[in-house]
């Protein structure tokens, strides 16, 4: 399992023009550690796999295999949701979970700055 889960998030990084640096720098890791998980040398922690999934823009699901890919990474038609599909819901969860991480460490800065003054 952890060879072909590596090798589902080579693919998708590859597929977005992404570097192992990039990835690394994005989940705060070496570029070695990150290499080990593409190479299946190791099993990434569900935050980890969750992070990775948030940086690509897909379900956790669709890296593991699961049912739960969106229509583009299986190439299945996508299920409607009134206006937007499953898939687009997905996506938008994970950029606004992006986006509160993003908040967070902001937050977390200026506090850090307000302690100075």
């Amino acid at each position: 399992m952890k060879k072909e889960l590596g090798y589902r998030i080579r693919k998708l990084r590859e597929s977005r023009d992404f570097t192992q640096e990039n990835m690394a720098a994005e989940l705060g890791i070496t570029g070695g550690a990150y290499a080990k998980i593409e190479r299946g040398e190791t099993d990434p922690s569900f935050t980890r796999l969750h992070d990775i999934a948030d940086i690509l823009g897909v379900s956790v699901a669709s890296l593991i295999g699961g049912t739960g890919a969106s229509p583009n990474e299986t190439g299945e038609p996508a299920v409607g949701y009134g206006a937007v599909s499953r898939s687009e819901i997905d996506h938008l969860t994970q950029l606004i979970g992006r986006a509160n991480r993003e908040i967070e460490k902001i937050r977390t800065e200026l506090a850090a700055l307000k302690k100075r003054r």
